[in-house]
This record gives structure tokens, C-alpha cells and sequence, in this order.
């Protein structure tokens, strides 16, 4: 994954926080899932505007993790995001 690349929502994905938990249907097969409280300031964060890397940094200042385990999960948690169409990654350029 590119560490410069800019998640944001797919566009068939639809979201609320409800009670401090994210929750996300994917349009496609009308899977419905609920994030913790680390998923869900992830699933926030992720606007298009922010890097993987820059998700990650403030992942690791809001909560009780190192950088390097921050960066790994971030990238991890992304990936099933991306798996499951719930975001896309925008190129760093634009």
C-alpha cells in the first residue's frame, strides 16, 4: 500500500456514527459492519485529505500505540476496507 495514497469512502458505501461506533453498509452486498473505536477514528480520518501515513500519525497520538504499530494497522485495517469496497485509495498527485 501506498503510504502517500488518500482513503477515502467508495462512493456505494453508506455511513453514520452511532453511540461512537462507525457503522457502514456496503451497498453491493448489503453487508452491514460495526467498527470499534480505533475502525471508527480510522473510518473518520479517512476524507480523501489525509495519507495512509498521516492516518496512522494521528492514530498514534490519540491512542496508546506506538508509530510502527500504529502504521501496521492502519495499513492492515485499510486493506480489509479496501477488500470489502468500503473505501478507495486516491493517488497522492491527485
Amino acid at each position: 500500500m501506498d503510504l502517500n495514497s488518500r482513503p477515502a469512502p467508495h462512493p456505494q458505501v453508506a455511513a453514520r456514527v452511532v453511540d461512537g461506533s462507525a457503522v457502514i453498509v456496503l451497498a453491493d452486498g448489503g453487508e452491514v459492519n460495526v467498527l470499534n473505536p480505533v475502525g471508527t477514528r480510522i473510518w473518520e480520518l479517512c476524507d480523501g485529505s489525509r495519507s495512509v501515513r498521516q492516518i496512522a500519525e494521528i492514530i498514534a497520538s490519540e491512542f496508546d500505540v506506538t508509530a510502527e504499530r500504529a502504521l501496521q494497522d492502519t495499513e492492515e485495517f485499510l486493506g480489509q476496507l479496501l477488500q470489502s469496497n468500503a473505501v478507495e485509495l486516491k493517488n497522492a498527485a491527485g
